[in-house]
């Protein structure tokens, strides 16, 4: 019971926020994306992403970035296809987003809908979700391919009289031929450990819990019966 615990402890908090301060006109990153095959049952090949983020612009009420992001993911004959339908990130303060320039693929921007956000994965306090068909997904013909790039031009509008703004998680959607996986993404090269639904981890963590505690009353009830 011990060692199931920690396990699922691990696996709830394995998925660390990965987020980026924004000061200035200037200001870049990369975000990376995985999902690790050797430990992902079903999935017989990586699934991989890289970007890279530019602030053109940056004024007390609109952010403007440039993102460049590319699939990375290797076909093979197991995995024939493997594109990304959907990303976005959490902004604080919160923020509304504008396609400035759209890319090829990606043409389309929402702030979900809902504290629990549209956002496939179970992540939450996601603001902007930039997709191609739907923020949920869509369908693999109008998605990033295995091995293309897109690029658009984003603009933020909020209070960012604070002279900063934070964002955060970064997940994507891949949607390939032995399934759907939303990982959040790694920021600057910080290596972080996804779990696809978080808060599916969450629920059986809550309940194994609640297992738990049910044990011990029983044990403890027993002793007193005993006594």
């Amino acid at each position: 019971m011990n060692k199931l615990l920690a396990l699922l402890t691990a696996l709830l908090f394995s998925c660390q926020v990965q987020a980026i301060q924004i000061n200035n006109t200037g200001d870049s990153w990369t975000v990376n994306w995985l999902v690790s095959a050797s430990s992902t049952p079903g999935l017989s090949s990586d699934l991989t992403a890289t970007s890279s983020w530019l602030v053109t612009s940056f004024s007390a009420t609109q952010i403007a970035l440039d993102i460049s992001i590319t699939n990375t993911t290797l076909l093979t004959g197991l995995l024939t296809n493997a594109d990304i339908t959907t990303f976005g990130f959490g902004v604080s303060p919160d923020a509304t987003a504008s396609i400035a320039t759209a890319g090829s693929t990606f043409t389309q921007v929402s702030t979900g809908s809902g504290p629990q956000q549209t956002f496939p994965g179970g992540y939450k306090g996601i603001n902007v979700c930039i997709f191609a068909s739907g923020c949920a997904g869509g369908t693999v013909n109008n998605a990033l391919n295995a091995g293309s790039t897109d690029s658009l031009k984003l603009l933020l509008t909020g209070n960012f009289g604070s002279g900063s703004a934070n964002l955060s998680y970064f997940p994507i959607k891949f949607q390939t031929n032995q399934g759907s996986y939303e990982p959040a993404g790694c920021v600057n090269g910080n290596g972080c450990t996804t779990v696809p639904e978080p808060g599916m981890a969450g629920l059986l963590l809550i309940g194994l819990l609640g297992i738990t505690g049910i044990t011990i009353l029983r044990r403890k009830k027993s002793l007193v019966t005993l006594r």
